[in-house]
C-alpha cells in the first residue's frame, strides 16, 4: 500500500490514559509499510495553558508513530516516570514510581511525574527507516538523516509551579518582630510556646507577605480578634482593640485565575496581648445605620456599660430634596452587645439613607473606657447609611454568570453589542471573562487595543426586569470596577431607553487602579415592568473621553440598583 508521511500533534483530554489501567488500551496493529509520526498529550482541558501545571502533577503520554526503527521518552533530572495501575484522582504516587527506568523509556506509553518546578522538558526521539515530515498550521518540519535513518527528535516544554509555601514577617512600630521563610512549618499544636507581643489598645501590628516559592497572585490574611480581621494585600495593619491575650491569625497564599489553581495557608505563630492604652479614650470611625435604624460607631477600646447618656448626643438631620434639617433626640446610647468597642445609639424619629445624617457627643458624660478612660468629645462625624439589596432579582444576569457563545452577545446571557464588539485579531470591545470577578465567577471585560477613537460599541441588557417587575422610584446605581494600570478612560455612560430616556455619566478619571472598586450614580424612574423589554445600555463614549490614547482595559461587575428612601 501507499507510504503515508504525516506528522500531527493532538493536544486533547486525554481521557483514556488519565485512567491508567491496563485493560483501558487496545494495542493497535499498523497496516504494512505505514511510517507515521503522531503522539497525545494528556493535558487538562479547557484551560488558558495546558503546558502550564502544578508540581506533583503527572501527564500522559502516547506515542502513535508507526513504522519507528526506535523511539524513546526522555526526562530531566528529578522527574520520573510511573508505572501504569493508579487511578485518575489519585493525588500520591510514589508507590508507582519507575526508579529503575533512569531518565529514558523505549515504551509507546509514558506516565511522567513532574517534580521540579520551574521549565521541565520532555523529549520523544523517534527514527524511522524513511523520510516523515512534520506538517501543522505552523509551518512543515521535515525529519532529518543521521546515517541511514531519519530522526524527528521533538520536545514539550512545560511550567511546573511549586506549591505555594507561605512565608511572612510581623512588624511592630517599623521593626520586624516575627520571620518566618517559605520553608519553616507552623502549627496551632505549638501554641504555648509560641512568642508574645505586647501592644496597647487600638494600636496595631503590620503584616507582611513575603511569599516567593510557588508565584501566588492572591494573599489574604485572616485574624478572627483583629480589625479587619480578613483582608488582601501584600502588606496592611491590623489593629486590635479587645483587651486580652489572641492569637496573630493566619496567612493564605493564593494562585488563582488562569495560572494552575493552589492554595496554601500557615498559622502566624505568634500571640497578641493586648493592653490598657496610654491615648485618650476617642471615637475611632465606623459610624454607621443598620437596616433597623441603629447607628454604632467604634471606639479605641473596649467600653464599661453605661445608662442615662442619651442627652450628651447630638444627632443633626438633613435632607436637601425635603428641605429637611433638625436635631433628633437620642431614645437610647449602649454598648454593643456584640462587641464592646462599639456604641449603639437609637432615635426617637425614622432617617432615611437619602438623609445625611451626623453624630457629635459633648464629653460631659461619664461614658469610660475598661481601662478608666473616659471618651473624649468628638464631631459632627458623619453616619454611612444603610442601603437595602440590590432590587434586580437575578444575581446571575447582574454579575454576567450566564454564558452565550456568540461575540455579538459579549459571550453573555441577555446582553447584545452587535458584530461592532468584534476588533479583528481576535479582540473584543465586550467579552464576557472569567479572569477576574468581584461577585460570582465572571465579569464582563471591556478593552480596546487603541483609542483612537474608542471602539463605537454599546453593551446592551434586556434582562433588569426579566423575573420582576422594579418598583418606580429612586435608585443608587452602582457598579464594581476592576481598571488596569495604565488605563486612561476618564468616564462612561448608561441609558434606559424607557420607561422614560435617561443617560447617567459616570466620572472614573481619579478612581483607583489595579484593585476592585465600587461606583455610584443615581437614576429616578417609573416602574419597569418585564412586557416593557427595557434596554439599558453602558458605554465608554469617545465624546467624553477627549484626550483618552492608548489601550484600555476594565472589568465591570456586580451590577445593583438599590432603593433610595425618600423623606416624606
Amino acid at each position: 500500500m501507499k507510504n503515508i508521511k504525516i506528522y500531527t500533534i493532538l493536544c486533547i483530554a486525554f481521557l483514556v490514559l488519565l485512567g491508567c489501567e491496563e485493560k483501558e488500551y487496545a494495542e493497535f496493529t499498523a497496516p504494512d509499510e505505514l511510517s507515521d509520526v503522531s503522539w497525545l498529550i494528556g493535558t487538562q482541558p479547557f484551560v488558558n495553558d495546558p503546558f502550564s501545571i502544578n508540581v506533583d502533577t503527572n501527564v500522559p503520554f502516547l506515542d502513535l508513530s508507526q513504522g519507528t526503527v526506535s523511539h524513546e521518552w526522555i526526562i530531566e533530572e528529578g522527574n520520573k516516570f510511573l508505572r501504569t495501575g493508579f487511578k485518575s484522582q489519585d493525588s500520591i504516587f510514589d508507590d508507582y514510581i519507575m526508579e529503575d527506568a533512569g531518565l529514558s523509556i523505549t515504551d509507546p506509553k509514558a506516565f511522567v511525574l513532574f517534580k521540579n518546578s520551574g521549565i521541565n522538558r520532555v523529549r520523544l526521539l523517534n527514527k524511522f527507516e524513511e523520510k516523515v515530515t512534520y506538517r501543522s498550521s505552523a509551518g512543515n518540519l521535515e525529519a532529518h538523516q543521521e546515517g541511514d535513518l531519519w530522526v524527528i527528535d521533538t520536545t514539550f516544554t512545560f511550567d511546573v509551579y511549586a506549591k505555594i509555601l507561605p512565608a511572612f514577617s510581623i512588624l511592630k512600630d517599623g521593626v520586624e518582630i516575627l520571620n518566618v521563610t517559605g520553608e519553616q512549618e507552623t502549627s496551632i499544636e505549638d501554641s504555648d510556646s509560641w512568642p508574645v507581643v505586647e501592644i496597647e489598645a487600638a494600636t496595631g501590628l503590620t503584616y507582611r507577605d513575603n511569599t516567593t516559592i510557588g508565584r501566588p497572585n492572591t494573599t489574604t490574611w485572616i485574624i478572627p480578634d483583629g480589625v479587619p480581621n480578613q483582608i488582601g494585600g501584600e502588606e496592611r495593619e491590623i489593629k486590635f482593640f479587645k483587651l486580652g491575650t489572641f492569637d496573630a491569625g493566619s496567612l493564605r497564599s493564593l494562585r488563582i485565575n488562569e495560572l494552575p489553581r493552589f492554595t496554601a495557608e500557615k498559622v502566624i505563630p505568634l500571640k497578641v496581648r493586648v493592653v490598657q492604652s496610654s491615648q485618650p479614650f476617642q471615637f475611632d470611625g465606623a459610624l454607621t445605620e443598620d437596616e433597623n435604624e441603629v447607628i454604632r460607631f467604634r471606639v479605641n477600646g473596649e467600653l464599661v456599660p453605661f445608662s442615662g447618656e442619651e442627652d450628651n448626643f447630638t444627632v443633626n438631620v438633613t435632607n436637601a430634596v425635603s428641605g429637611f434639617n433638625q436635631d433628633i433626640p437620642v431614645a437610647s446610647a449602649r454598648v454593643s452587645e456584640d462587641n464592646a468597642i462599639f456604641m449603639e445609639l437609637i432615635l426617637s424619629q425614622p432617617i432615611y439613607n437619602s438623609d445625611v445624617v451626623t453624630v457629635s457627643y459633648n464629653g460631659n458624660g461619664s461614658i469610660e473606657s475598661a481601662d478608666e478612660r473616659p471618651l473624649e468629645a468628638f464631631g459632627p462625624e458623619t453616619v454611612q447609611m444603610h442601603f437595602g439589596g440590590n432590587v434586580i432579582p437575578e444575581k446571575g444576569h447582574a454579575s454576567f454568570e450566564e454564558p452565550s457563545g456568540a461575540a455579538n452577545r459579549a459571550f453573555a446571557l441577555n446582553y447584545f453589542t452587535g458584530n461592532n464588539n468584534i476588533l479583528g485579531g481576535g479582540a473584543f470591545a465586550f467579552e464576557r471573562t472569567t479572569e477576574r470577578a468581584s461577585d460570582g465567577t465572571a465579569s464582563m471585560k471591556w478593552s480596546t487595543p487603541a483609542s483612537n477613537p474608542l471602539p463605537n460599541v454599546n453593551l446592551w441588557s434586556f434582562g433588569l426586569a426579566r423575573i420582576a417587575p422594579i418598583p418606580a422610584g429612586t435608585y443608587r446605581i452602582t457598579y464594581d470596577l476592576y481598571i488596569e494600570p495604565g488605563t486612561t478612560l476618564k468616564t462612561f455612560r448608561t441609558e434606559f431607553n424607557k420607561p422614560a430616556f435617561s443617560r447617567q455619566l459616570w466620572n472614573i478619571e481619579n478612581e483607583p487602579r489595579g484593585e476592585w472598586i465600587t461606583v455610584s450614580n443615581t437614576v429616578t424612574t417609573q416602574e419597569i415592568t418585564p412586557a416593557q423589554n427595557l434596554r439599558f445600555t453602558f458605554r465608554p463614549h469617545v465624546a467624553e473621553n477627549a484626550g483618552v490614547t492608548g489601550a484600555q482595559v476594565m472589568y465591570i461587575d456586580n451590577l445593583q440598583f438599590i432603593e433610595i428612601e425618600e423623606r416624606p
